[in-house]
């Protein structure tokens, strides 16, 4: 799915949340409030919910932009998602979680990747028709095997620690983007909250202009 896409679906159960919201607040201020505002109270009951979801929505969606072209990730909005694993080489899914892709310089070395591990200069893993492999980050050499125990020979390794691709990928991204996504998280949830202040303040009449008086001499 493209990420326009993705954006129409995630907006349509946005509005239906914020719809059935909308409905519940709605009902409820309207017979718990007084009747010389319950009409104002009311109308705002009924859009709060749309304008304080949205607005958390795309203030996430700037916030994780801004941070995956900060950090060479991408966060999976679109068909695409990947990661670095270092200067060269990156992790990618194309639609299917289950099988991975790793690049180097936007070419395919590894297809189907469905477990893998990442050491200082290896990549380690198995694919999804069950072959076992070891690729070289350094000299780009790769090799095969028939098993997880050739595997484990050929590495001198007493266990190997195989995720599948797609938690390997979820673990390293959040590795790279560390505590901004976080962060983002956190900046939008209070742009959104001052924003439903603002406008709630505004709709009813809270906000008291100071008129400035000046006396003029006259001659």
């Amino acid at each position: 799915m493209g990420i326009g896409f993705v954006i129409i679906i995630h907006l349509i159960v946005i509005f239906v949340l914020s719809f059935i919201i909308a409905i519940i607040g709605a009902i409820t201020t309207y017979f718990l409030s007084k009747k010389n505002k319950r009409k104002r109270k009311t109308i705002l009951a009924l859009i709060l919910p749309f304008i304080g979801l949205y607005t958390l929505y795309f203030s996430c969606l700037i916030g994780s932009i801004i941070i995956s072209e900060a950090k060479s990730i991408d966060i999976g909005i679109g068909d695409t998602s990947y990661i670095p694993l270092d200067e060269n080489h990156q992790l990618l899914f194309i639609d299917l979680p289950e099988q991975a892709f790793i690049e180097k310089n936007g070419q395919t070395v590894i297809s189907g990747v469905s477990k893998m591990e990442q050491t200082e200069k290896h990549i380690l893993g198995t694919t999804y028709d069950e072959k076992y492999f070891s690729y070289n980050l350094k000299t780009n050499e790769l090799k095969e095997f028939e098993s997880e125990k050739e595997l484990e020979t050929y590495k001198v390794k007493k266990e190997l620690n195989l995720k599948k691709a797609i938690e390997f990928y979820s673990e390293k991204r959040n590795e790279i983007a560390g505590f901004h996504l976080i962060i983002a998280g956190i900046f939008s949830l209070l742009i959104s909250i001052i924003t439903l202040v603002l406008i709630t303040k505004l709709a009813l009449g809270k906000f008291k202009l100071k008129r400035i008086k000046t006396n003029a001499n006259t001659v």
